[in-house]
């Protein structure tokens, strides 16, 4: 395929993905920079180079790393970026990289699901990276208000396109299921960084600082902790002094780094440059708070760290070295790293776990950056939930619906669009399964099938996926009888747009909807219970029978309400978090194995382009919207050549 139709459809796809806010800002050659005045973003390849924003409300969803070849080279640069996407990697992050026609290299890195960050908080952790990576250009991520960077697919400066490193599916992969929860924590961790001083910047010591909860704090709150926190604190930590340690559902259940350890043993530093000053000599004071910071993470306490020193029979001798610098004074200065350890962990440990089974402080859904948008797409789950409601009443398939609908929403707001008042996703049934709570990708396959050919559906498929691009779905509002249905409280209060929660694909599916009628909506006698689910007498109390024995719900003398355990306790029990990692691989080699089934049989890998006709991409761009659905629900969709 040609240079610029690859770039047309790399920007094409990835643009609105990565742009904070709808707009873009093309390059001024009269000024040698970036206009202030900015444009509508488009879908169209602009005829100059353009820059897509980073922050919306001076908060990024993004780590967009500009490496810059002009100073050191594009030797030091590839350099740089290997070691950048090594670390990300090891972090649990997804990145997408691109390369200029001038040698210069950008690395974007999507947060995990929900997160978001301000400058206060990123800086950081740029400054962190730039201390290791000659080449990086923290500037577009220290301004929270014109801060932007050039995507994948825009033109050069100096010809040509930028040149995604990776297949577009990957990238689009990446940019939807994004990095793992505690990613930031961790890369963090890596460089060093849990402790606090000067070299490290001011903002991080202020957050540190901030997160008052260290080991003893746990004992004794100081006078500024507000119980509140005290109360945070204890939920994260047990025993107290010296023996303080995390709570066994946040510690890491998986061994030391090899860098780490080696450091403990040994005092050995690891090949990269982390832990390294800018005159490329070992920063002992991150490579310690490195191995403390470990500890906390693994569940150890004071008492187990000092008990791994060789005065007290143990093997970490590389770590006492390099306190001996302190003489007298080591006990207080491993007391006072260990301290800076735990105030770090103490602002983290929570963000390790998986998005599914961290603590929610809401009944709404998705909270972030596009909340505006969420709002459009909780009214359409409600009234999607209202019409499958009344399409299968009591039906057994009407759950694995209600999940895939839910799952389709919250993709429509992490990854999708709003045209026209008109939400659209464009994502292929794997993502799309993990959303679902896990559930088997033919079954989501299957689903989407069935919905497309039902009159009425809330769900339009405007393009048909071909090659490696996947089905465009546009949330359209579900008609019943050609008109609208309105959904009951207990719809709306469960439209949550958020992924389901794994831990359904051991309990069933089918429990989920009476759980979350006991939880969320608060009702305690079983007939209204289940009425508000809409479930029968036998269906229903075998599903309060099953929830209850999972510890999900009580139910004694004619009441119900929720019970002592969650489903994180369930996912943890049973280990999902590593059967989404194994499965989250798995899609990967299939999407491998794809791409060389399309490359020998067709002699091309490259990405099938959409037809340039507007009217087949995108129909409402060129119709009235209202038109347009009724016209499709009455005729069925356009037929594309």
């Amino acid at each position: 395929m040609p240079a610029e139709a690859v770039a047309r459809a790399t920007f094409a796809r990835l643009a609105p993905l990565l742009a904070a806010r709808r707009s873009m800002r093309p390059w001024d050659p009269a000024r040698d920079r970036y206009s202030d005045r900015s444009r509508a973003l488009t879908k169209r390849l602009p005829a100059q180079p353009v820059a897509l924003p980073l922050y919306q409300h001076r908060r990024t969803r993004l780590l967009g790393l500009d490496f810059d070849a002009r100073h050191h080279g594009r030797d030091a640069v590839e350099r740089d970026v290997r070691q950048c996407m090594a670390w990300i990697g090891e972090c649990g992050g997804r990145a997408i990289s691109d390369r200029s026609t001038s040698g210069g290299r950008h690395v974007i890195v999507p947060l995990p699901i929900s997160s978001v960050l301000t400058k206060a908080e990123v800086e950081p952790i740029v400054r962190l990276l730039a201390e290791c990576l000659t080449t990086l250009d923290i500037t577009p991520m220290c301004n929270d208000v014109t801060g932007a960077l050039t995507p994948p697919g825009s033109r050069c400066k100096e010809g040509g396109y930028r040149q995604l490193d990776d297949t577009l599916d990957d990238a689009t992969d990446a940019l939807v299921v994004r990095s793992e929860p505690g990613f930031v924590g961790r890369l963090v961790e890596l460089l060093g960084g849990a402790r606090i001083t000067p070299k490290v910047g001011r903002a991080h010591a202020i957050a540190s600082a901030r997160a008052t909860c260290t080991s003893r704090a746990v004992q004794t709150s100081a006078p500024n902790v507000s119980r509140t926190r005290a109360s945070e604190t204890a939920r994260l930590w047990e025993g107290t002094g010296d023996d303080a340690r995390l709570r066994t559902e946040y510690r890491r259940h998986t061994p030391m780094p090899p860098t780490v350890t080696a450091f403990a043993l040994r005092g050995v530093a690891p090949p990269d440059r982390r832990w390294r000053a800018r005159n490329g000599r070992l920063d002992r004071s991150a490579a310690r708070q490195s191995v403390l910071t470990a500890a906390v993470l693994q569940g150890m306490s004071l008492t187990d760290v000092q008990a791994q020193f060789p005065a007290a029979g143990g093997t970490w001798i590389g770590l006492a070295e390099a306190y001996t610098r302190y003489g007298h004074g080591a006990a207080a200065a491993i007391r006072r790293d260990w301290d800076s350890a735990c105030r770090w962990a103490s602002a983290n440990a929570p963000e390790f776990l998986p998005l599914e089974h961290k603590r929610s402080e809401h009944t709404g859904g998705w909270r972030g950056d596009h909340h505006v948008h969420a709002k459009t797409q909780t009214r359409w789950l409600a009234t999607a939930i209202a019409w499958v409601d009344a399409q299968w009443p009591g039906s057994p398939r009407r759950a694995n619906v209600l999940a895939v609908l839910q799952a389709l929403a919250h993709a429509s707001v992490v990854g999708g669009e709003i045209v026209a008042g008109v939400p659209a996703v464009e994502l292929g049934g794997r993502s799309l399964s993990l959303m679902a709570g896990s559930m088997p990708e033919t079954t989501v396959w299957q689903v989407l099938r069935d919905l497309r050919d039902v009159p009425g559906a809330p769900l339009l498929r405007v393009r048909r996926g071909a090659g490696l691009l996947a089905d465009r779905y546009a949330l359209v509002t579900a008609r019943v009888d050609g008109r609208r249905p309105q959904p009951s409280l207990t719809q709306t209060t469960l439209a949550r747009v958020e992924p389901v929660h794994s831990a359904w694909s051991i309990l069933g599916i089918h429990h989920r909807r009476l759980y979350e009628v006991v939880v969320h909506q608060g009702l305690t006698k079983p007939a209204d219970a289940l009425a508000a689910a809409r479930m029968s007498r036998s269906t229903g109390y075998n599903t309060i029978a099953s929830l209850a024995t999972a510890g999900l719900i009580t139910h004694s003398r004619g009441t119900i309400g929720p019970g002592p355990t969650s489903l994180d306790d369930i996912a943890r029990a049973h280990g999902l978090h590593h059967a989404r990692t194994e499965r989250i691989a798995r899609h990967h080699q299939q999407r491998k194995a794809w791409i060389c089934w399309l490359t020998a049989r067709f002699g091309t890998s490259s990405i099938t382009e959409p037809p340039e006709n507007p009217a087949l991409t995108e129909p409402w761009e060129a119709h009235d919207t209202e038109d347009y659905v009724a016209s499709v629900l009455a005729a069925g969709p356009p037929r594309f050549p």
